[in-house]
């Protein structure tokens, strides 16, 4: 996950602009604009144009104790959860259908696509080594694939879709692999990525470590932006063609599991594990609510709990809480964050709220187990260079290389590789690699406050980040910036592990 989730002021990686924003105590309000463009129209000249008597007329009209109705919002739960098809212990088998598919975005009509008609897809919850089988019929229009995100699969397994083209529509293919390492991970497609994840087509792979201690609930909440570009229809923007669009989050409306708004019940005196994913194109979030526990990211638990004020995610990015609920609901919010410019001005806004229908004491925190939080040591050499560049009017760049012209580097199997990302452009990049776990050594010559093991790593603007791949799956490995209209763009290369 990225870089930036931390304890505030625990790593001097921390952006200045964060820095400064907590001395200067709550940050202003930045107005949210209309949602989505399709959703709304100007107002008519004669309605603004209106004589005093006819508001008078009006006014006469409405009944006199008229009062706001407090409606609440959609009640929130966990995205619905594959059913496993093989009844033999060690196995799970399963089937996903991506179809074209209309579904409501808080009111709005949004033709777009869905995994088994749900949006997002169906969590596969398995238990670490299960041997994982999984039937892609696909039901688009257009070839797909299925991409497991920040898992380590056979590279014939990866659903990368550049080698293959992909499963064609009306085809299926199976993928078949073991869940090697418990965590929070995802799937989505790897053709069209843009249009495809964009219109729906994404749901959380749960990997269960048997030896994990047990909480009262286990709950997935996953964030996607809706209406990320000027001109575009909530899920299918117009701009998404245009690879250099920023995001603009004055228009963005997140969602929460599908649904804007949305409340959360819990039980006074529970522990709830909370898995997040942040789904979307290219927008970020910056996760912040009161107490937060954060015990993991994007490969795992970390050696120990942590209790940063806010969480960044990346497009892309995994993390873990833990909520302790006592009496007193909370809200989760995200503070203002772009990728042009990281934290921005602008008040938290609301994503979820949580409600304690039945108040009881908070439990005492959960006892997770313990590992090193000792960051390796920098090997002091550099095998593999990357440098981000590009934007403007060019072509989104690795090295200089617009994909699919590219260089293929090699990193040796069952060896450690010292990569170093550079970033030369004026907007962030996640960096993220297929079929590997890496270790962030530092940003800016600086080490994180603890071990950190990942899939995907934030790159800020003029940032150098240093990563220790012990590069265990062989294969031809795609990695590339998780901005998706970058990726398209051409910030795409391979790695090559033999």
């Amino acid at each position: 996950m990225s870089t930036t989730a931390r304890a505030v002021g625990a790593w001097a990686g921390e952006p200045a602009a964060f820095r400064s924003r907590r001395a200067g105590g709550v940050v202003t309000r930045v107005m949210f604009l209309a949602a989505f463009a399709s959703a709304c129209h100007d107002p008519d000249p004669a309605d603004t144009d209106r004589s005093s008597d006819d508001s008078a007329d009006d006014s006469a009209d409405a009944p006199a104790d008229t009062a706001p109705v407090d409606v609440p919002g959609p009640l929130l739960t966990s995205p619905a959860e594959a059913a496993d098809g093989d009844p033999a212990a060690g196995a799970f088998l399963t089937e996903l259908r991506p179809a074209p598919a209309t579904f409501t975005v808080d009111g709005v009509a949004v033709d777009g696509y869905a995994y088994n008609g749900q949006v997002p897809g169906p969590t596969l919850r398995v238990a670490l080594g299960d041997t994982v089988t999984t039937v892609l019929q696909n039901d688009l229009a257009a070839a797909t694939t299925v991409h497991w995100h920040g898992m380590q699969v056979p590279e014939a397994m990866d659903g990368a879709g550049w080698v293959d083209g992909g499963v064609l529509p009306g085809a299926a293919f199976t993928y078949t692999f073991t869940a090697d390492a418990p965590g929070t991970f995802w799937y989505h497609p790897h053709l069209d990525v843009g249009a495809q994840v964009d219109g729906g087509l994404y749901g959380v792979v749960v990997v269960e470590d048997p030896a994990a201690p047990a909480v009262d609930r286990d709950l997935v909440l996953v964030f996607d932006a809706w209406g990320e570009h000027d001109d575009g229809a909530p899920g299918l923007d117009a701009e998404a063609d245009d690879h250099h669009a920023l995001t603009n989050p004055a228009r963005t409306r997140w969602t929460v599991n599908g649904l804007v708004g949305a409340r959360f019940e819990a039980v006074g005196g529970e522990r709830i594990r909370v898995r997040t994913l942040n789904a979307s194109n290219s927008s970020y979030l910056a996760l912040a609510w009161p107490d937060m526990r954060h015990i993991g990211s994007d490969q795992g638990l970390f050696g120990a709990p942590e209790a940063p004020d806010y969480v960044v995610l990346a497009p892309g990015d995994r993390a873990e809480f833990e909520w302790d609920i006592g009496p007193d609901g909370f809200d989760v919010t995200t503070l203002p964050w772009v990728a042009s410019a990281g934290a921005a001005v602008g008040d938290p806004r609301t994503l979820l709220t949580v409600e304690v229908p039945a108040p009881a004491p908070a439990p005492t925190p959960m006892a997770w187990p313990s590992a090193t939080t000792a960051v390796s040591a920098d090997p002091a050499r550099t095998d593999l260079v990357y440098v981000f560049q590009g934007g403007g009017a060019g072509d989104w760049l690795i090295n200089g290389e617009a994909w699919p012209d590219v260089t293929r580097h090699t990193a040796a199997l069952d060896a450690d590789t010292v990569i170093e990302v550079r970033n030369l452009s004026a907007t962030n990049h996640p960096f993220h690699l297929h079929g590997q776990r890496f270790e962030v050594l530092s940003v800016d010559d600086v080490a994180p406050p603890a071990r950190r093991v990942e899939d995907t790593v934030d790159v800020g603007i003029r940032q150098r980040v240093r990563l220790l791949l012990h590069a265990e799956n062989p294969g031809d490995w795609l990695l590339h910036c998780h901005l998706l209209g970058h990726e398209e763009g051409g910030m795409m290369t391979v790695l090559r592990v033999e």
